[in-house]
């Protein structure tokens, strides 16, 4: 039994770093990242940007992505991210329309077959 064992699992974190003109950044941990876009989620905001537009850095904690951009590019990255978050939600909660439930006979075709098959028994009966 070692005495200095830790039983930590490094689990690296990647992070979205948002340089806006205004001088400010916004920071939020991404959620995922395939070839077109990267998706990040923040308490205060949700972005959604190209990954051909973001820089990539590797830190201590996991890879750093930088994406260098305008006030009205940030307000149209969230845009973007709510998009796609209420068309997920709508994929998820889209469900199959229900089978049709077969067509009943309307009570006057059914009549007229009674009909035809009594008057088709009587004839063969008569003969």
């Amino acid at each position: 039994m070692a005495l200095f064992a830790s039983k930590e699992v490094y689990e690296p974190q990647d992070v979205l770093v948002i340089f806006k003109e205004d001088g400010t950044a916004a920071i939020a941990p991404v959620v995922a990242v395939n070839d077109e876009r990267l998706y990040a989620e923040s308490a205060e905001s949700n972005y959604s940007v190209p990954a051909a537009d973001v820089k990539s850095y590797t830190g201590p904690r996991g890879r750093i992505f930088l994406y260098p951009t305008t006030v009205e590019n940030v307000t149209d990255c969230q845009r973007i991210a709510a998009l796609e978050r209420s068309t997920v939600l709508r994929q998820i909660t889209h469900f199959a329309p229900e089978s049709p439930v077969a067509a009943k006979l309307p009570m006057g075709r059914i009549v007229i077959i009674a009909l035809v098959v009594l008057v088709l028994i009587i004839m063969m009966v008569a003969k």
